[in-house]
């Protein structure tokens, strides 16, 4: 993953949370009355319009918003942040959602590979995806270090 990438996932985490801060500030979303659910684990953030991924780290609070017919659900997340960023202005009538799941245990290898995961980030993963050590020498046999 190239830093532009990186630099357009986070510009859009910013983006939504911002907004969110907007809504919350002027009572347009009601957090009191909703559910919440602080993270286990790490979730995968998938960037799939900027074919990117990043992790939304464990500890961190979702606040349900509502399910859909489709099977999945809608969950906010409130960020702080200082300072500015670049970024484009879009139509505030349209919701453009980015997926989150968790990370299963035969896509931990590949997570290595393609994404900087912290230690701890790993440890909580591998923890809540009840990765064997069979399984864990598996992934080490199969990690190409890069050149």
């Amino acid at each position: 993953m190239n830093r532009k990438h990186i630099l357009l996932l986070a510009t859009l985490i910013c983006i939504v949370g911002t907004l969110e801060i907007v809504f919350r500030s002027n009572e347009l979303i009601d957090t009191r009355s909703r559910r919440a659910y602080r993270l286990d684990e790490p979730l995968l953030i998938e960037g799939t319009k900027q074919n990117s991924y990043s992790l939304l780290p464990q500890g961190t609070v979702l606040y349900y918003d509502k399910s859909w017919d489709e099977g999945h659900s809608t969950y906010h997340v409130y960020f702080h942040f200082k300072g500015e960023f670049k970024s484009t202005a879009v139509e505030t009538t349209a919701i453009d959602p980015i997926w989150l799941r968790t990370i299963p245990a035969d896509e931990v290898g590949k997570l290595l590979s393609d994404y900087p995961v912290s230690r701890e980030d790993l440890t909580t993963i591998l923890k809540a995806k009840r990765v064997t050590k069979q399984d864990l020498i598996q992934i080490l046999q199969d990690w190409k270090d890069s050149e």
